[in-house]
């Protein structure tokens, strides 16, 4: 046994060793490193997901109500005229584009009682938990509590009855949905002060989870609600303004080969010429649209109360010329 080659072979196999463990470090962490990079990206594609799941239906949801408000603000424009809307026979694009109107105000007046709302909830969540003022909240919340409820029971009374005062734009919807929301409201800030030390119910019992969600409906019902009417008065007001301004309207002159028999203030006038084509021409008239080869004239000076609507086939018979309006 030579005793000189032992110092000469530890320091190499201390050398190995040395060299293999960097080695090892580096292909741990590498291997650590492949599954969370796999980890982010199957994170980021379930987010997508996720995302994709909210929006879609929110959209589609958006757009059925921005077609129901279209179509209730043009039924009741043409109804303002004497005429049912499907005669014109409208597409669903055509309901979407005049919906614009009907949903900017509602929706400008959603977000900002939201803003209200979410400053009311973070300025009574700061001053719920301070001990000095546990009895004024607690009268506080009884009153409201008390007012929701009265508030609530009068939007339900005036769904069946006539009230017998005069009630503002909006009234049965803004009682029914304000009254259940504040009283909703209340109510909760009763419970959080029932529990010890002010601490938010990490597990609400069934009843009240099923009380919040009834309480939410009834808003979102009474939100559509509103949002239906005014669409609908918006409609009116528009017909309203369109007739005043008539004059200004475009003037449509008419031709056809048979009389149409337009009683006045549309003038007939009979075209002399036995080669021509047109043997009747009518002037007086104001245009208003035109859809599903129609179209839709009214006479000058229109009023509700005894003007006509009138109705034409866009066929050969007719030749119609515009005129600017006044």
């Amino acid at each position: 046994m030579n005793p000189g080659r032992l110092p000469a072979r530890a320091p190499d196999a201390q050398g190995s060793r040395a060299w293999k463990a960097p080695r090892a470090a580096r292909s741990g962490a590498a291997r650590r490193k492949g599954p969370a990079a796999a980890a982010t990206g199957t994170d980021l594609s379930h987010s997508i997901v996720q995302w994709f799941a909210i929006i879609a239906p929110l959209t589609t949801v958006a757009t059925a109500l921005a077609f129901w408000f279209g179509w209730t603000m043009t039924a009741t424009r043409t109804a303002y005229f004497g005429i049912d809307q499907s005669i014109l026979e409208y597409s669903t694009v055509d309901y979407l584009l005049r919906s614009a109107d009907a949903i900017i105000v509602p929706a400008i007046s959603i977000l900002l009682i939201s803003l209200v709302c979410i400053g009311v909830h973070a300025f009574t969540a700061a001053i719920i938990s301070r001990p000095g003022l546990y009895s004024y909240i607690l009268f506080g919340a009884w009153t409201i509590l008390c007012a929701g409820v009265l508030i609530t029971a009068l939007g339900v009374w005036v769904l069946f009855e006539e009230p017998p005062f005069a009630t503002p734009f909006l009234f049965e919807p803004a009682a029914l949905g304000s009254g259940v929301a504040v009283g909703a409201y209340a109510f909760w800030v009763l419970r959080r002060l029932a529990t010890s030390d002010g601490d938010v119910l990490r597990r609400l019992p069934m009843w009240e989870k099923l009380g919040y969600v009834c309480a939410v409906l009834l808003v979102v019902l009474a939100l559509f609600w509103a949002c239906s009417l005014y669409a609908g008065a918006l409609g009116t007001g528009r017909s309203r303004e369109y007739a005043r301004e008539l004059a200004k309207r475009p003037s449509v002159v008419v031709y056809s080969v048979q009389s149409l028999a337009l009683a006045g203030p549309v003038r007939e006038d009979r075209i002399p010429d036995p080669d021509a084509k047109y043997h009747f021409k009518y002037t007086g008239l104001k245009f208003v649209t035109r859809s599903a080869d129609k179209f839709f004239l009214l006479p000058e000076g229109w009023r509700r109360e005894t003007g006509v609507a009138i109705i034409l086939d866009d066929n050969p018979e007719y030749r119609v010329e515009f005129l600017p309006g006044g």
